[in-house]
């Protein structure tokens, strides 16, 4: 790997920080209102698997198994702030 790979992937790692973030941030102002906050998890990890689809397909290293892996982390994740939003185990 060389410098420029380097910096290609330092750029979408910061590139990804800030989607993230900026997902979370939005999810924490819409506090009270769960319905809105689920809404905004669906996005921004919408955001997320295509992000991910384009980067690889801008690389040049796309195929269905990366697909499926951000399709499926996206999903583990809306899983996981689902089960939060909607009251876990009720305790």
């Amino acid at each position: 790997m060389n410098i420029k790979n380097k910096n290609i992937d330092l750029e979408y790692y910061i590139s990804l920080t800030f989607i993230l973030s900026l997902g979370l941030f939005f999810i924490i102002l819409a506090a009270p209102n769960k319905n809105l906050q689920l809404i905004l998890v669906f996005l921004t990890t919408f955001f997320y698997i295509l992000f991910g689809i384009v980067h690889h397909l801008i690389n040049h290293d796309f195929n269905m198994r990366v697909m499926i892996q951000y399709i499926i982390i996206g999903a583990l994740g809306l899983t996981v702030i689902f089960f939060f939003l909607k009251g876990g185990l009720g305790f």
